[in-house]
């Protein structure tokens, strides 16, 4: 019972110390044979209240292990892989994390494990770039500069700067050697738009020790003078010349020639070596590319001496989007009219397009993005919209192609207009009316005096002929506004209508 109670204090104890850290393992690959790695070790939710212990293995034959005790969270771990020491692919390696409880006691806190990768090439990748700036993808304006570069990984960009003697870069447009360059980079103009190229860059390292500087002196030196006297038994006619010549002084001339012990110039030292195929190279040289080298292939030859790395591309050549956009049409609306505006502009398809409506005045930034876009094969599109209100909008438009984007804006003005209703609607309803009722009026006065003063007595007698005067309808007319304004009178003068009879009304 007593051995169990210990267990659960010392579990209890255990867990409260731990509490919830945890351990995590990155590392700095790939990295090319020769070079070294960087492994970090990582825990978190640690109080930094005592010491932990790091104990690092790879899998790697020969193998490393290493162990560091410190307060700190983060521990790193460096390691050298050799080019003769081991092979190329991939390799794990491990870390166990223990915490310090008291003395020399030690509790795991975790393991973790990670893998890497050892190259037999170079790593990196080639960055294109015009005025500038860098390339989001591999599409590039048409007759403008690119420089095309090659960025390296800082395991192996340290491992050259440590270990190499020369690093000279080749390039490659379509399989057709190009130029070279020391600095991994290369200027080139592509002027042939829509067209596609493949582009192929070697980097070759030489490890070889730099030729020492041999300095070659020469001496001149004059031969000397010498005097020679010659004494003949005198004649007494004769007189003994004699010849003194005063003997020269040295004369030292130094001359320092600098070369290599090959008696080659170091920067096309590797160019000239042995190859299986030759290009012409710049200032009548030739250079000369290891055999197993295959343009537009993936592998890479592999020297004793040298390291290399391949590189490789493909590019679009585009022409970029005129800017600004060319906007035409009605920017002064009257409430209820639908906009219609032309967009035109120029460059290489396809265009992603689209519009965003902004209430007021807007300055645009650039940085203007749509979450909806149309795409079209043509330079030019037209945009319909119906706005509500009556106020100013601002119409942004976005184009896109394969080199980027242009923004451009309009604004359009809505206005409301006061409807006046013509003279001719008001005035020509108002005059029929009138007249109907004016003829309606005396319609009714005529009725009216018919029936009050006459009444009609039916003849028989169908023996008599009756004749009646035609009159036209104008006659007819006249005659019945006369009868209607003498409504009221008598006149015995009138004549009797034939066979009608007036009685006496009683």
């Amino acid at each position: 019972m007593a051995h169990f109670i210990l267990l659960i204090c010392l579990s209890f104890l255990l867990e409260t110390v731990l509490g919830s850290m945890t351990v995590s393992l990155s590392n700095t690959g790939p990295a090319v044979l020769g070079s070294s790695i960087s492994f970090t070790a990582t825990v978190s939710n640690y109080d930094g209240s005592t010491q932990l212990k790091y104990v690092f293995w790879d899998d790697a034959e020969p193998q490393h292990r290493d162990a560091f005790i410190q307060t700190s969270n983060v521990t790193k771990w460096n390691v050298q892989y050799g080019k003769d020491d081991y092979e190329a692919g991939e390799y794990a390696v491990k870390v166990n994390v223990k915490k310090r409880i008291i003395f020399d006691l030690y509790v795991d806190v975790g393991t973790a494990v990670n893998t890497f990768n050892l190259t037999s090439a170079l790593s990196g990748k080639m960055l294109l770039s015009q005025n500038n700036t860098e390339r989001e993808n591999s599409f590039v304006a048409v007759n403008k500069t690119v420089t095309h570069r090659i960025i390296l990984s800082e395991n192996d960009l340290e491992f050259l700067k440590k270990n190499t003697s020369s690093v000279i870069t080749y390039w490659f447009v379509d399989c057709m050697y190009v130029d070279n360059s020391a600095d991994f980079s290369f200027n080139y103009t592509y002027g042939d738009v829509m067209g596609n190229h493949h582009i192929d860059a070697l980097v070759v390292a030489n490890h070889d020790p730099l030729p020492p500087l041999v300095t070659t002196t020469t001496t001149t030196t004059a031969a000397p003078t010498t005097t020679t006297t010659t004494t003949t038994p005198k004649s007494p006619n004769s007189t003994i010349p004699t010849t003194t010549t005063e003997k020269s002084k040295p004369i030292n001339e130094t001359v320092t020639v600098l070369k290599s012990t090959n008696g080659t110039d170091l920067v096309h030292k590797l160019a000239k070596r042995a190859i299986s195929n030759k290009t012409k190279f710049k200032g009548n040289h030739t250079i000369t590319l290891p055999k197993n080298f295959i343009c537009k292939n993936s592998n890479v030859p592999i020297g004793p001496h040298e390291t290399y790395g391949h590189f490789q591309a493909t590019i679009g050549v585009r022409e970029p989007i005129s800017t600004p956009l060319n906007i035409t049409g009605l920017n002064w609306l009257q409430h209820g009219d639908l906009m219609n505006l032309q967009v035109k502009f120029s460059g290489s398809p396809p265009f992603d397009y689209c519009a965003e409506y902004k209430l007021g005045q807007y300055n645009i930034t650039g940085n203007e993005t749509c979450p909806n876009t149309a795409r079209t094969e043509t330079n030019h599109f037209p945009l319909l919209h119906y706005f509500s209100d009556t106020d100013l909008h601002t119409v942004v438009v976005i184009v896109k192609n394969d080199l980027g984007k242009v923004v451009s804006r309009a604004t359009v003005n809505i206005y409301k207009a006061k409807v006046h209703a013509q003279l001719s609607v008001i005035v020509v309803p108002v005059v029929f009316c009138l007249v109907a009722v004016t003829l309606v009026i005396f319609g009714v006065a005529y009725y009216q005096q018919s029936s009050r003063y006459t009444v009609e007595v039916a003849d028989f007698d169908f023996g008599q002929q009756s004749n009646f005067d035609y009159k036209t309808f104008t006659e007819r007319l006249r005659d019945s506004f006369k009868n209607a304004f003498n409504f009221g009178r008598q006149d015995d003068t009138d004549p009797l209508t034939p066979n009608t009879r007036y009685d006496s009304m009683t």
